[in-house]
């Protein structure tokens, strides 16, 4: 298994570099027919003494123009998208209570009346 590990992801038919817990399970799968859990990999890899390893670059794959453009104008969208929520009740279907009393400003448990 290790030998097919080490002949690295273009070995396999793999587009990009990089090998991921997912696709390490798919070739232990397609070698020995035994299917492992992409989490109980990691496991098999660290009993292997193989560590994680992070690429030093960005991935080839990755196209600065496009960066760019989703920054320029998907980006904004997106961010006023997740600004839209206004604050208000912790229950959206049960409105405030009339009778009950409006709270303390913040500040020590003792500010807020109690009966």
């Amino acid at each position: 298994m290790e030998k097919v590990l080490y002949q690295g992801t273009r070995a396999q038919g793999l587009r990009s570099d990089l090998w991921t817990l997912p696709r390490v399970a798919r070739v232990i799968e397609r070698v020995t027919g035994v299917r492992y859990h992409p989490g109980h990999v990691w496991k098999i890899l660290g009993a292997m003494d193989w560590t994680l390893q992070r690429p030093a670059q960005q991935a080839r794959e990755r196209d600065p123009e496009k960066v760019k453009l989703w920054k320029a104008a998907r980006w904004p969208t997106a961010k006023q998208t997740l600004g839209a929520a206004r604050p208000g009740f912790s229950s959206r279907t049960r409105a405030v209570s009339p009778n009950a009393l409006p709270s303390a400003a913040p500040g020590p448990r003792g500010a807020k009346p109690r009966f």
